[in-house]
């Protein structure tokens, strides 16, 4: 790797197993290396940790986390804090809205480590997208003119998003884990390409072909190695190449027992 590239990997990599420093610091690392080695992937995961997966941008399954609904309410004699209710409690509306018990973090990461140096309390509030209207509409379905709601929110363990953090540490980890063993090798440079398939190990676990990258010390001779097993390591070839192999041998028998035929015919 280039020296600035060894150094951002190198620094990323101490700021992801340093669990004091904010995953903020190591995440504009990332978008800086992605930079380094041109890796629109990587860069992209980077700042969406960081700003929010806002828009149309899909939420990984690692930030959907659980989180039930819960409403406070007046009445003439008692203030209600923290009453649960299902989802199917929510107007008709709402529901079609897919809106459950199921809830995307869609914040920065800094938003997501904010919530978690608050008050000592074990659950997080975060409103109904428009909690308010949700509110009147609960109150017009009941028909309680002395009962109000006052607020419609989720309540999310912070043990949860803890857990979400947790795992973006991990794929901090995870990425330059597989940059080394890629790369090896200080003096090469990882290609956009190889940066993609180190983020897809650690997002998704499965590296679909590693190609690891090494340098001749004797020649200076860069060489690719694909750690994928080949039929010239010893093992058997795969069925469809031995049956291949076996019809070839097939149609040549054939053939010549055809070509034997014809001349007794011609020639006597």
């Amino acid at each position: 790797m280039t020296k600035r590239a060894h150094t951002l990997v190198a620094e990323i990599e101490r700021d992801a197993l340093d669990e004091s420093v904010p995953l903020a610091s190591a995440l504009r690392k990332c978008i800086a290396l992605g930079g380094a080695v041109d890796s629109d992937q990587l860069r992209e995961w980077a700042g969406n940790e960081l700003r929010g997966y806002q828009g149309e941008t899909e939420t990984p399954a690692y930030r959907i986390v659980a989180a039930s609904i819960h409403v406070d309410a007046v009445t003439i004699n008692s203030h209600i804090k923290g009453q649960r209710i299902s989802p199917l409690q929510l107007p008709e509306v709402v529901q079609e809205k897919g809106i459950g018990e199921e809830l995307p973090l869609r914040m920065g990461i800094g938003e997501l480590e904010a919530a978690l140096a608050g008050d000592s309390k074990e659950h997080i509030h975060m409103s109904l997208p428009g909690g308010a209207d949700i509110a009147r509409m609960l109150d017009h379905e009941a028909n309680q003119p002395h009962q109000k709601i006052t607020a419609v929110y989720w309540s999310v363990s912070k043990a949860a998003i803890a857990g979400v953090l947790d795992q973006v540490r991990t794929t901090l980890t995870e990425l330059v884990a597989e940059i080394r063993v890629t790369v090896p090798d200080e003096k090469a440079d990882p290609s956009k390409e190889t940066l993609g398939n180190a983020l897809t190990v650690a997002l998704h676990g499965s590296p679909k072909a590693r190609v690891t990258l090494t340098t001749s010390q004797s020649q200076g001779a860069s060489t690719i190695t694909n750690s994928e097993a080949s039929p010239d390591d010893g093992e058997d070839p795969p069925f469809w190449t031995r049956n291949k192999v076996a019809a070839f041998i097939t149609g040549a028998v054939a053939v010549a027992a055809g070509l034997a035929t014809v001349a007794r015919v011609f020639l006597g």
